[in-house]
Protein backbone atom coordinates (compact mmCIF):
# COMPACT_ATOMS: atom_id res chain seq x y z
CA UNK A 1 0.00 0.00 0.00
CA UNK A 2 1.01 3.75 -0.35
CA UNK A 3 1.50 6.00 2.25
CA UNK A 4 -0.30 9.43 2.19
CA UNK A 5 1.29 12.64 2.25
CA UNK A 6 0.58 14.45 5.64
CA UNK A 7 -2.16 17.11 3.28
CA UNK A 8 -3.36 14.03 2.02
CA UNK A 9 -4.45 12.40 4.85
CA UNK A 10 -5.52 15.56 6.91
CA UNK A 11 -7.73 15.65 3.73
CA UNK A 12 -9.75 12.13 4.07
CA UNK A 13 -10.18 12.68 7.20
CA UNK A 14 -11.87 15.86 6.72
CA UNK A 15 -14.00 13.95 4.21
CA UNK A 16 -15.12 11.22 6.94
CA UNK A 17 -15.48 14.26 9.84
CA UNK A 18 -17.76 16.01 7.42
CA UNK A 19 -19.77 12.84 6.16
CA UNK A 20 -20.19 12.06 9.86
CA UNK A 21 -21.45 15.32 10.89
CA UNK A 22 -23.31 17.08 8.15
CA UNK A 23 -25.85 16.08 5.32
CA UNK A 24 -24.91 17.68 2.65
CA UNK A 25 -21.46 16.89 0.39
CA UNK A 26 -18.09 17.16 1.06
CA UNK A 27 -15.49 19.06 -1.09
CA UNK A 28 -11.39 17.86 -1.62
CA UNK A 29 -9.53 20.59 -3.28
CA UNK A 30 -5.88 19.47 -4.18
CA UNK A 31 -3.84 21.44 -6.81
CA UNK A 32 -2.75 19.92 -9.85
CA UNK A 33 0.02 17.50 -9.24
CA UNK A 34 -0.85 17.44 -5.48
CA UNK A 35 -2.01 13.84 -5.58
CA UNK A 36 -5.76 13.45 -5.77
CA UNK A 37 -5.54 10.04 -6.80
CA UNK A 38 -3.94 8.92 -3.58
CA UNK A 39 -6.35 10.53 -2.07
CA UNK A 40 -9.74 8.74 -4.03
CA UNK A 41 -7.60 5.62 -3.65
CA UNK A 42 -7.60 5.22 0.44
CA UNK A 43 -11.61 6.65 0.32
CA UNK A 44 -12.08 4.23 -2.03
CA UNK A 45 -10.16 1.01 -0.14
CA UNK A 46 -11.30 2.11 2.98
CA UNK A 47 -14.99 2.14 1.96
CA UNK A 48 -14.96 -1.16 0.49
CA UNK A 49 -12.66 -3.25 2.15
CA UNK A 50 -13.80 -1.64 6.14
CA UNK A 51 -17.14 -0.64 5.34
CA UNK A 52 -18.37 -3.03 2.50
CA UNK A 53 -19.86 -0.70 0.63
CA UNK A 54 -19.82 0.84 -3.50
CA UNK A 55 -18.08 3.30 -4.90
CA UNK A 56 -18.94 5.47 -8.39
CA UNK A 57 -16.24 7.44 -9.48
CA UNK A 58 -17.51 9.95 -11.75
CA UNK A 59 -15.25 11.56 -14.64
CA UNK A 60 -16.34 13.53 -17.68
CA UNK A 61 -13.47 12.42 -19.94
CA UNK A 62 -12.30 8.44 -21.13
CA UNK A 63 -8.36 9.77 -20.13
CA UNK A 64 -9.59 10.59 -16.28
CA UNK A 65 -11.30 7.38 -16.29
CA UNK A 66 -8.10 5.40 -17.48
CA UNK A 67 -6.04 7.47 -15.59
CA UNK A 68 -8.10 6.81 -12.07
CA UNK A 69 -8.30 3.17 -12.91
CA UNK A 70 -4.92 2.60 -13.16
CA UNK A 71 -3.97 4.77 -10.44
CA UNK A 72 -6.14 3.31 -8.13
CA UNK A 73 -5.11 -0.47 -8.77
CA UNK A 74 -1.64 0.18 -8.73
CA UNK A 75 -2.08 2.48 -5.40
CA UNK A 76 -4.09 -0.24 -3.64
CA UNK A 77 -3.94 -3.26 -5.80
CA UNK A 78 -5.57 -5.32 -3.42
CA UNK A 79 -8.88 -3.78 -4.88
CA UNK A 80 -8.04 -5.14 -8.12
CA UNK A 81 -11.20 -7.28 -8.60
CA UNK A 82 -13.31 -4.95 -6.94
CA UNK A 83 -12.38 -2.23 -9.47
CA UNK A 84 -14.89 -2.20 -12.57
CA UNK A 85 -15.25 0.77 -15.41
CA UNK A 86 -18.22 1.86 -17.06
CA UNK A 87 -17.73 3.99 -20.19
CA UNK A 88 -19.36 3.71 -23.43
CA UNK A 89 -16.19 5.32 -24.72
CA UNK A 90 -13.96 2.38 -23.53
CA UNK A 91 -15.82 0.11 -24.24
CA UNK A 92 -16.52 -1.11 -21.12
CA UNK A 93 -20.03 -1.60 -18.87
CA UNK A 94 -19.03 -3.12 -15.57
CA UNK A 95 -21.36 -3.07 -12.99
CA UNK A 96 -20.78 -5.31 -10.55
CA UNK A 97 -17.78 -4.87 -9.16
CA UNK A 98 -17.27 -2.51 -5.58
CA UNK A 99 -15.64 0.32 -7.37
CA UNK A 100 -17.23 1.39 -10.39
CA UNK A 101 -15.26 4.23 -12.24
CA UNK A 102 -17.61 6.04 -14.43
CA UNK A 103 -18.23 8.02 -17.53
CA UNK A 104 -20.71 11.12 -16.34
CA UNK A 105 -22.41 10.66 -19.61
CA UNK A 106 -22.25 7.16 -19.39
CA UNK A 107 -24.10 6.48 -16.01
CA UNK A 108 -26.42 9.24 -17.03
CA UNK A 109 -28.09 6.92 -19.58
CA UNK A 110 -27.61 4.08 -17.67
CA UNK A 111 -27.64 4.33 -13.97
CA UNK A 112 -30.72 2.13 -13.62
CA UNK A 113 -28.01 -0.87 -14.22
CA UNK A 114 -25.30 0.08 -11.69
CA UNK A 115 -27.45 -0.70 -9.01
CA UNK A 116 -26.44 1.52 -5.16
CA UNK A 117 -23.90 3.06 -4.33
CA UNK A 118 -22.66 4.17 -0.70
CA UNK A 119 -20.51 7.11 -1.92
CA UNK A 120 -20.24 9.12 -5.01
CA UNK A 121 -16.95 10.58 -5.84
CA UNK A 122 -16.69 13.45 -8.52
CA UNK A 123 -13.19 13.91 -9.82
CA UNK A 124 -12.99 17.49 -11.49
CA UNK A 125 -16.04 18.49 -9.21
CA UNK A 126 -15.54 22.35 -9.94
CA UNK A 127 -17.26 21.64 -13.55
CA UNK A 128 -20.70 20.94 -11.92
CA UNK A 129 -22.52 24.20 -12.30
CA UNK A 130 -23.34 26.20 -9.49
CA UNK A 131 -27.03 26.29 -10.61
CA UNK A 132 -28.97 24.85 -12.98
CA UNK A 133 -29.37 21.39 -15.11
CA UNK A 134 -26.93 19.20 -16.36
CA UNK A 135 -26.03 15.39 -16.04
CA UNK A 136 -23.91 15.78 -12.82
CA UNK A 137 -26.93 17.83 -11.33
CA UNK A 138 -29.53 15.39 -12.52
CA UNK A 139 -27.48 12.47 -11.32
CA UNK A 140 -26.92 13.89 -7.80
CA UNK A 141 -30.29 15.68 -7.26
CA UNK A 142 -32.35 13.54 -9.44
CA UNK A 143 -34.93 10.59 -8.82
CA UNK A 144 -31.63 7.83 -8.95
CA UNK A 145 -30.25 4.77 -7.41
CA UNK A 146 -27.65 6.67 -5.35
CA UNK A 147 -27.94 6.50 -1.60
CA UNK A 148 -26.18 8.66 0.55
CA UNK A 149 -23.27 7.04 3.31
Amino acid sequence: MFTLRTYQTQAVNAVYEHLRAREDNACVVIPTGGGKTPVIAKICKDVVLQWGGRVLVLAHVKELLQQNAEHLLKLAPELFSKVGVYSTGLGSRDTSQSIIIGGVQSVFKRACELGKFDLVIVDEAHLIPESGEGMYRTLRNGDMTFRDL
